[in-house]
């Protein structure tokens, strides 16, 4: 089991820290001196305590500010040792806060690597380039171009590690989970800004150092956490909506959620990007939407077809101008994936395609009492024309990977 596999490698990493901690701490000569222990254990003292606290990502997850104490550690402690005992002793107490903290075991875990996998990165990477540079560069500019290497070399190993971390869940793609993971810059900059700015600014200010770092980061703060907020509210009236004609009785009840669970499902194993697996979310939910319009007797006299609904749902969709793209995906999603003569429609996005097969495999299930193997091969036998292969294939995975059919 994935979960059970990143346990033990997070219980593992714990074990290292602790023997890392006791060789830097017992070696005497042969690694050195520490030079000051009480900045160490203040240090790792911060880092440990900063993972009480998160902040909402783009990516929809949510990260300590563990690396803003590391950043300044690193300047204001100078002597490689300190930063390693500080950061080992750091991330091994951090580790019990994390497992107290939340019950979400896959992830805590997994972010657990990742950041102490990247804060080693960090460190070597800025102590490497503080030596490489401190010829060129003096007056505080050596250690802000340390800084910036150190920060980017952060950024992209703790990328890598969540997701090598993600591959554990097969059906989840490794270009989706790199994308994912590198939505998070915006988030990153700020923390380490602000652990930057604090630590250069320590030995000409003193406690001014506090507000002239936190201010700044916490306008960030909460501008992050606005943003997550209006993501919620849109994601919450989008929802509503889309219920709106299965209440009405014009639309079966769960429809437009399970089309969505399972579009969103494709989408992240097919490794579409993170904007695009948004947009599928609200396109998906509201795919529905025109049947509203089948509460007027003028309509059902005058007859309509599955492209009048799925035009007439994106015509009240594109209602709002924040969700024009979600209307044009809405708009196409009952196109042919191709036509006799071509190979595929480029003009359909692969969105829209996505929902048709969603929507299909659940009608085929709970509107025409198909079993999952059969509303599966259903899709299969329309894949000439109607369904593209690639995306029913993608279906098969998912659902193999759900336990609902056999593989």
């Amino acid at each position: 089991m994935a979960e059970v596999r990143i346990r033990v490698a997070s219980v593992g990493m714990f074990g290292m820290l602790l023997v890392a901690t006791g060789v830097f701490l017992g070696g005497g000569s042969a690694v050195g001196e520490i030079v000051d222990p009480v900045g160490v254990l203040l240090w790792a003292i911060v880092i440990a305590v900063a993972h009480l606290l998160d902040v909402p990502t783009p990516s929809g997850h949510r990260i300590n500010l563990g690396i803003g104490p590391a950043v300044a550690a690193s300047i204001l402690l100078a002597e490689p040792l300190d930063v390693a005992v500080a950061y080992s002793v750091g991330m091994a107490l951090a580790w019990i806060v994390v497992q107290l903290r939340t019950s979400r075991l896959g992830r805590r875990d997994g972010d657990f690597l990742a950041e102490t996998v990247a804060m080693a990165a960090y460190g070597l990477t800025f102590f490497w380039v503080l030596d490489a540079v401190s010829e060129d560069f003096q007056g505080g500019w050596e250690h802000l171009v340390s800084l910036a290497a150190a920060g980017t070399v952060w950024f992209l190993v703790r990328a890598i590690v969540s997701a090598l971390v993600g591959l554990e869940r097969a059906d989840l793609s490794p270009r989706y989970l790199w994308l994912l993971a590198l939505e998070d810059w915006t988030v990153v900059v700020a923390l380490i800004s602000a652990g930057g700015l604090f630590a250069l600014s320590w030995p000409v200010l003193k406690l001014w150092a506090f507000p002239l770092a936190l201010v700044p980061y916490g306008f960030s703060h909460v501008a992050f956490e606005r943003y997550d907020s209006t993501r919620i509210t849109y994601s919450q009236t989008i929802r509503a909506l889309a219920q709106i004609p299965e209440v009405a009785g014009l639309a079966p009840i769960g429809h437009s959620y399970r089309t969505q669970d399972l579009a969103m499902a494709m989408a992240k194993e097919l490794g579409l990007h993170p904007s695009e697996v948004t947009w599928l979310e609200y396109a998906s939910m509201l795919h529905d939407v025109g049947r509203i319009t089948l509460n007027e007797p003028a309509i059902i006299k005058a007859g309509y077809t599955d492209e009048d609904i799925a035009r007439w749902g994106s015509q009240i969709v594109a209602e709002a101008p924040y969700l024009d793209h979600v209307s044009e995906l809405v708009a196409q999603q009952y196109q042919p994936y191709r036509t006799p003569g071509t190979e595929r429609d480029p003009d359909v996005p692969i969105a829209s395609k996505i929902i048709k097969v969603a929507s299909a495999y659940d009608q085929g299930v709970n509107e025409m009492g198909l079993s999952p193997i059969e509303a599966l091969e259903r899709i299969h036998q329309g894949s000439a024309y109607e369904y593209d292969p690639k995306i029913a294939a993608s279906l098969r995975r998912v659902l193999i990977h759900r336990g609902i059919v056999a593989a």
